[in-house]
């Protein structure tokens, strides 16, 4: 095998726990906060209140990271600078638009099956 494929397959694992930390960070506290905040307000049913809260927040968050990765598409940019006067498009752009996209796409998926888990409890 060739030494820059190689160095390649070792890097993979180290830049996929780069890329998870804030959006698992970020479902954490969200989760946290959520929690606290409804135990204090109704400590009866808390944990029902919080699963529907978690599952209300990943759908949100989901559809955000769906609309910011869709934003920089060719067609849009095209409408936006047609309409709007504003820059032109560009693969740069667009490939920083999927990656944000996807961290909120990642970060919201974890806050629904942080939902879940809670809701097996």
């Amino acid at each position: 095998m060739n030494s820059a494929v190689q160095t390649d397959l070792r890097k993979e694992p180290r830049r996929l726990w780069n890329y998870l930390i804030r959006p698992s960070l970020a479902a954490g506290a969200i989760t946290i906060v959520d929690g606290l905040i409804l135990l204090f307000i109704s400590a009866a049913t808390w944990r029902q209140t919080l699963v529907l809260a978690l599952w209300l927040e990943g759908g949100l968050g989901l559809l955000a990271g769906a609309g910011i990765a869709l934003s920089s598409t060719h067609s849009i940019s095209k409408t936006g600078e047609m309409s709007f006067n504003t820059a032109p498009w560009s693969r740069e752009s667009e490939k920083n638009a999927e990656r944000v996209g996807l961290k909120w796409v990642l970060g919201s998926t974890l806050l629904v099956l942080i939902g879940l888990a809670v809701s097996i409890l």
